[in-house]
C-alpha cells in the first residue's frame, strides 16, 4: 500500500511520501495560521497553534490515507482523472486545515475570522474552477432515472463538455446552500428564543464548507453538526462549568465528519420494507434527486425545528425554583 504511486500532475510520489508531506505541510501552515488567528483576535497563543498544528498534521495524514488507501469518497459517475483525483486531497486538506484554525478562536472567544472564511472561500471557488473536477457529487444528478443494466443516472449533458463551468456552479451553489441555512436558522431560532444563536461568522463559515463541498454535501454537513453537538457538547458541559459552547467546531466536524464517510453517506440505502423493491428503499442519492421530496422534507425539519425552539423557549419561562 504504501509504495502505491501518487500522480499529482508534475510529479509522482509513494503514498508514503505523500502522506508524510501532507502531514509536514499542513501542520505547519495549521500552526502558522491558529497563531495568526489568536493573535489577530488580541489572545495569547499559548500552545494552542502547537496542539492545533500537531492535530493538523496527524489529520491530513489520516485523511490521505483514508481517502486514498480506503476510497472514502469514491461513489459512481464522479470519477475524476487520477492526478485531479489526488490533488483533490490537497484541495480539502486546505479546507481541514482553515477549519482547525476557525475551531480555535472559536473555542478561545466565540469569534470567528472573517478572513479565514474569506481565503476559504476564494480556494473553494478557484480550485473548483480550475480543474473542474474537485466536486464530491455534481451540481444536478438524478438517481432516480437510473435504470439498473440500461442506463445509469441522468446529469444535463452540459456538464461533461463545460467542466469548468461547472466547478464555478456547483462551488457557487454550496455557498448559497451553506447561507441560505445558517442564514434561516439564525433568524428563526433569535425570533423564538428573543436571544442571539447563530453568529455572523457562522454564516461566513458555512458559505465556506458550501464553496469546498457543493451544495448536497453541504446540507449533510450543516444536518450532521447538531449531532456532534449533542454528544460533544453534553460531555463538556457535563464536566465543566462553561455556560454556553461556540457552533463553530460543531459546524467543522460535521463537514469533517462529510468529507471523511462521503462514499457511505452518498451511497446509504435503508429498506422501508420487510422484503423492499427498489420504490421501497430510500436512497440518499435519490432523494437530492427529487425536489419534492426535499422540499416536503425541508418544510416538515423547519416546522419540527421551530416547535423544540418553541419548547425550549416555554422550558426557559418556567420558574423550576418554586
Amino acid at each position: 500500500m504504501w509504495d502505491q504511486e501518487i500522480a499529482l500532475g508534475i510529479t509522482t510520489l509513494s503514498l508514503r511520501e505523500f502522506t508524510i508531506a501532507c502531514a509536514v505541510v499542513f501542520g505547519v501552515l495549521t500552526f502558522v495560521g491558529t497563531k495568526k488567528s489568536l493573535i489577530d483576535c488580541e489572545l495569547e497563543p499559548k500552545s494552542w497553534p502547537l496542539l492545533f498544528g500537531i492535530s493538523g498534521a496527524i489529520l491530513s495524514a489520516l485523511f490521505v490515507i483514508c481517502v486514498i488507501a480506503y476510497q472514502c469518497q469514491h461513489t459512481p459517475v464522479v470519477r475524476p482523472e487520477e492526478h485531479w483525483r489526488n490533488l483533490r486531497v490537497i484541495y480539502h486538506l486546505c479546507l481541514l486545515s482553515l477549519l482547525l484554525m476557525i475551531t480555535a478562536t472559536d473555542l478561545r472567544n466565540y469569534y470567528i475570522l472573517e478572513w479565514t472564511c474569506w481565503l476559504g472561500i476564494v480556494i473553494g471557488i478557484g480550485g473548483a474552477v480550475a480543474s473542474g473536477e474537485f466536486q464530491l457529487v455534481h451540481v444536478w444528478i438524478d438517481w432516480n432515472q437510473e435504470q439498473p443494466q440500461l442506463r445509469g443516472p441522468y446529469f444535463p449533458p452540459w456538464l461533461a463538455s463545460h467542466q469548468h463551468l461547472h466547478g464555478l456552479v456547483w462551488s457557487l451553489c454550496g455557498i448559497f446552500a451553506g447561507v441560505s441555512l445558517a442564514t434561516l436558522t439564525k433568524f428563526i431560532s433569535s425570533f423564538i428564543l428573543r436571544m442571539p444563536t447563530l453568529g455572523t461568522g457562522d454564516i461566513y463559515l458555512m458559505a465556506m464548507i458550501g464553496a469546498f463541498l457543493g451544495w448536497q454535501p453541504t446540507i449533510i454537513a450543516f444536518a450532521i453538526a447538531p449531532l456532534f453537538a449533542l454528544i460533544v457538547g453534553g460531555c463538556v458541559r457535563a464536566v465543566s462549568n462553561r455556560p454556553a459552547l461556540p457552533y463553530g467546531p460543531f459546524l467543522a466536524l460535521g463537514a469533517t465528519a462529510t468529507l471523511f464517510t462521503w462514499k457511505w453517506i452518498w451511497m446509504l440505502e435503508v429498506p422501508l420494507a420487510e422484503n423492499p423493491d427498489r420504490d421501497s428503499i430510500f436512497a440518499v442519492r435519490r432523494f437530492f434527486g427529487d425536489w419534492l421530496s426535499m422540499t416536503v422534507t425541508i418544510g416538515l425539519s423547519v416546522t419540527l425545528f421551530v416547535l423544540l425552539l418553541g419548547l425550549l423557549r416555554f422550558y426557559k419561562s418556567l420558574d423550576l425554583k418554586r
